[in-house]
C-alpha cells in the first residue's frame, strides 16, 4: 500500500494548520495551494489555459470572503487526522511552514522561499513572518515535539 502521506512529503508538499469556524486543520499541500492570493502572485496565470482538466483549488485564485467556503472544500484531499496517523513516522517539524486564521484574518507564514505573507486577500488581513508552533493551542502543539 502506497503511503501517501510520504509520498506527499516527498513531493514537496508543506504543512499548515487552518483554523476555519473555530475548528482547526491540518493540510498537507503543494505551496501553490497556501497563497491565499495567487491572482496577485502570479497575474499571468489563467485557469482557462489549463487544457487538461486539472483545477486548481476550485479556480479560486483569491481566498477571500466570499470564497472561504469553497477553498476549505476544494482542499478537503490533502487534510490529514493527526490523531489517526503514526505522527512519529514523519518528520512534520521540518515542514510545518503555515497558521491560517480566517476568523482573525491572520497568516503565518514561516517559509522564507518567498514571501507568501505577502499574498493577501485583502487589506483586512495580516502577514506575519514567524513558526506557526507558537499560534497552535498547547494540546495541538504535542504533535510536533
Amino acid at each position: 500500500m502506497i503511503d501517501k502521506i510520504q509520498e506527499n512529503i516527498d513531493n514537496s508538499f508543506l504543512l499548515g494548520c487552518v483554523k476555519y469556524k473555530n475548528n482547526l486543520s491540518f493540510y498537507l499541500m503543494p505551496i501553490a495551494y497556501w497563497i491565499l492570493n495567487y491572482a496577485q502572485y502570479d497575474p499571468y496565470y489563467n485557469p482557462e489555459d489549463w487544457k487538461d482538466g486539472i483545477v486548481f483549488r476550485n479556480d479560486i485564485l483569491n481566498v477571500n470572503d466570499e470564497s472561504i467556503g469553497s477553498f476549505i472544500e476544494a482542499i478537503q484531499d490533502y487534510k490529514i487526522d493527526l490523531d489517526s496517523i503514526d505522527i512519529k513516522k514523519y518528520n512534520f517539524n521540518d515542514i510545518f511552514y503555515f497558521f491560517i486564521d480566517f476568523h482573525s484574518k491572520t497568516f503565518i507564514s514561516y517559509f522564507d522561499d518567498i514571501e507568501i505573507e505577502k499574498y493577501l486577500p485583502d487589506e483586512k488581513w495580516v502577514g506575519i513572518f514567524d513558526t506557526p508552533l507558537k499560534y497552535l493551542p498547547q494540546e495541538l502543539s504535542v504533535y510536533f515535539f
